[in-house]
């Protein structure tokens, strides 16, 4: 089986080598970029550095996209048309304009499309997916995450300004980048059906995008929950709380844990972790061939990564417009 990673950033060079640690032999790779592909050969001597795009996609039964989110629709329809199924990174696009014609096109193929939000393969998360199928805290009335860092650390000894994430027509800012937290209260709570949201750039960084999404929400349950993302808290973070009619759930990504609060015991309980970050990616990367080979549905399909999609494009409707907007 040949997969073809298109776009050698961090995230590209992370799926490069995790593919290989999984077993895939013959991997493909390219960049538009001369000093991108170059920095790519030298580090993964076991793949195949394309000088264009279409060496890098002929014959490849799956493509991992991991360019810019302006050009993810482009790139997923070139591959789709010679066959490939797909494994976009988050987010899916720009925004949810020529999505559905994209994903007609996979299904009218058969070809499965993977959005890659990483988070729903890391344990601690599967943990909670499994306290709140087993109604361990009972109905969750209110919900709220942050999920912050600062850009200007974001690329170690680069300069941030460079970068896409800097560039709002590339797809920059922190509500497509941060949709994490968008995603993984959608896949726990349910479907978002209202939003009001502040969509803003408010900090000192030098970028054209947005730096600050702080979203208000409506759940299709009836939960009310916030959302909050930003690019500029020096202490890098990411966590939530369910509350329920029966108790608590809390996450603290660098804590690696999750806690349960018991009311009927009066203490919470404390479930640990060891789990490295890269694992998660290690699994999206298993999943995704396991898709390939029909062995699998995809954990967040194009559908799913549709419906993210459209959450944040009703934030930015709302925020412009400064009223509540149905999703």
């Amino acid at each position: 089986m040949k997969i073809a990673i298109v776009g050698l950033g961090s995230i590209g060079r992370r799926h490069l080598g995790n593919f290989h640690t999984v077993g895939v032999e013959t991997l493909a790779a390219y960049d538009a970029m001369p000093a991108q592909r170059a920095a790519a050969a030298a580090q993964f001597p076991f793949a195949t550095v394309t000088s264009t795009l279409e060496s890098a996609l002929e014959g490849a039964a799956g493509v991992v996209i991991c360019t810019p989110p302006d050009s993810h629709l482009e790139l997923g329809r070139r591959a789709a048309e010679r066959g490939a199924h797909l494994m976009v990174e988050k987010p899916f696009a720009l925004s949810v304009d020529g999505v559905t014609d994209l994903l007609r096109f996979c299904d009218a193929r058969s070809l499965r499309v993977l959005t890659a939000y990483n988070w729903r393969y890391w344990p601690p998360m599967l943990l909670v997916e499994q306290m709140l199928n087993e109604g361990r805290i009972g109905a969750v009335r209110a919900a709220r995450t942050e999920y912050a860092y600062h850009l200007s650390i974001r690329y170690p000894g680069k300069d941030y300004r460079d970068f896409y994430m800097a560039d709002a027509k590339q797809g920059g800012g922190c509500l497509l980048d941060e949709s994490h937290a968008i995603d993984y209260m959608r896949w726990l709570l349910g479907d978002i059906v209202e939003v009001s949201a502040v969509v803003d750039r408010v900090s000192s960084l030098e970028i054209t995008a947005d730096d600050v999404a702080d979203l208000t929400v409506r759940f299709g349950s009836g939960t009310i929950g916030n959302i909050h993302m930003d690019l500029f808290a020096w202490n890098m973070h990411s966590h939530f709380e369910l509350l329920g009619e029966n108790g608590v759930i809390q996450w603290r990504r660098f804590e690696n844990e999750i806690r349960l609060f018991d009311p009927k015991a009066g203490r919470w309980e404390i479930y640990p972790f060891s789990c490295q970050l890269n694992e998660m990616y290690v699994d999206e990367a298993r999943h995704f061939l396991a898709c390939i080979r029909g062995e699998a549905r995809p954990a967040c399909d194009g559908w799913d990564g549709l419906k993210t999609m459209q959450v944040i494009d009703a934030a930015k409707r709302a925020s412009s417009e400064r009223r509540w907007v149905r999703v």
